[in-house]
């Protein structure tokens, strides 16, 4: 879709044709295009849409355009809007709305609904309850598969998903599951009891969202039942809303582990003052640990004004130690985050990454040893050599063991990369390397 068409349209006026190109699109596309709109053209296009296509559109609006359409959108569109959005895109939105707004929503909806939507927005944010969907298909388990069938294609059309079924009893307690798969090929005339699926999994409302993510990629599931502390059927998370979780989670810990805080929206629509938010105090709180590094090269002063030449080979040895330190810990953090490692894994893994830091450590102490030769002669270079060897080791065991030390703290083993680990292993290799070269040249 071409945007300078799109706006050229709009500032003509030419609204017939407008509405015929966005037609035409996808209602994702559409999204995207109001997206780059302004708040005034945006809500043009908006209610150029047929009303079922609108709200398509309008759940894959960004939230700044949907607070702004909100805003400038009349009472009646707006509760048209609510009303006609699957539950957790309705309560996704009003998260993202100022008060003023959600207050003029819940005026028009009944008590009744005004009561759950308050209870789901009062759940945490980062709990399975904030994105769980109570549109699904509920059964019996003495219905049979024809009367199953007819209830199924009776309310298809009102809730999120029908692939997957939830057999409750009268006081709402869940006890299996069918597919829709199942239903389709079985006889008119099978019970549901015969057919559905009594090994559950499920979490609760209270459970971490990410948790549910984890159920969900190990099983395979496209949808997974929340319940209560009674094992009440209360909703179910839907997978299109676990891969928003997966990502939200893997910016996260990106952000964690280049030492950027939190960042609520993405860095286009960020002020100079949220990035500077984020990015100020780790980089505040670097500045006072990488002092350690210069400390040590003062406490080292004679044997530097000795031999100047083990200036030259300073960056090239802790940059090795930082570089292994932020691999090694790469490997650990990811490991921890797909669940492969565990605590009471880090006796194992240590034997292997000495297995594994050794050998790289005597490469990269004989590449060293090469250009120290080159440079600063041979007592020099033996001691770029062996501090190579010790330092890349040390950096290594750093990187493994400080996500491992994070976790047992209940930290976020995220931190544990990037500059934060690049920085100790700075300050290891400064210690290291000038307390070698002080005791060869017995300085």
């Amino acid at each position: 879709m071409d945007m300078n068409q799109i706006r050229s349209l709009i500032e003509a006026k030419r609204i017939a044709e407008l509405k015929g190109v966005l037609l035409e699109q996808p209602v994702q596309d559409i999204a995207e295009m109001l997206d780059e709109l302004d708040a005034k053209s945006a809500l043009l296009a908006f209610r150029l849409l047929p009303k079922d296509a609108a709200v398509d559109v309008f759940a894959y609006l960004d939230s700044e355009t949907q607070v702004a359409i909100s805003k400038l959108a009349s009472e009646n569109e707006l509760k048209e809007i609510v009303d006609a959005l699957f539950f957790d895109d309705m309560i996704d939105f009003l998260e993202e709305m100022p008060a003023n707004v959600v207050k003029r929503i819940l005026l028009h909806t009944s008590e009744s609904r005004r009561a759950l939507i308050n209870q789901f927005l009062n759940y945490p944010d980062d709990s399975v309850g904030s994105i769980m969907t109570i549109e699904f298909v509920d059964l019996r388990k003495e219905f049979t598969v024809e009367q199953a069938l007819a209830k199924i294609r009776r309310i298809a059309l009102e809730k999120e998903t029908i692939y997957t079924c939830y057999v409750m009893d009268n006081e709402r307690h869940l006890e299996g599951i069918v597919s829709l798969k199942d239903l389709v090929i079985s006889h008119p005339e099978t019970k549901i009891e015969e057919i559905m699926e009594r090994d559950i999994v499920s979490v609760t409302t209270a459970d971490k969202s990410e948790a549910a993510a984890a159920l969900m990629q190990k099983y395979n599931l496209l949808a997974l039942p929340v319940t209560d502390h009674e094992n009440r059927l209360v909703g179910i998370v839907t997978v299109d809303d676990i891969i928003d979780v997966i990502e939200e989670a893997a910016t996260e810990d990106i952000h964690k582990m280049a030492t950027v805080g939190e960042l609520d929206t993405n860095i286009l629509d960020a002020s100079a003052a949220q990035l500077l938010k984020s990015r100020l105090p780790w980089l505040l709180i670097l500045v006072f640990v990488n002092i350690l590094s210069g400390a040590g090269m003062a406490y080292y002063e004679q044997t530097i004004q000795s031999v100047v030449a083990l200036v030259f080979f300073l960056p090239l040895l802790i940059d090795s130690a930082g570089n292994a330190g932020a691999q090694s810990s790469a490997l650990i953090i990811r490991s921890m985050a797909v669940g492969d490692v565990h605590l009471g894994d880090w006796w194992r893994l240590l034997w292997k990454e000495l297995t594994v830091a050794v050998p790289i450590g005597i490469v990269l102490g004989a590449a060293s040893y090469l250009v120290g030769i080159v440079r600063g002669g041979l007592g020099v270079a033996l001691v770029v050599a062996v501090s190579m060897c010790v330092i890349v080791l040390g950096g290594s065991l750093i990187g493994l063991s400080l996500p491992f030390l994070l976790r047992r703290l209940n930290l976020d083993p995220a931190t544990a990369s990037g500059p934060l680990v690049t920085s100790i292993c700075d300050i290891m290799g400064v210690l290291i390397y000038f307390s070698i070269a002080s005791w060869y040249f017995g300085l």
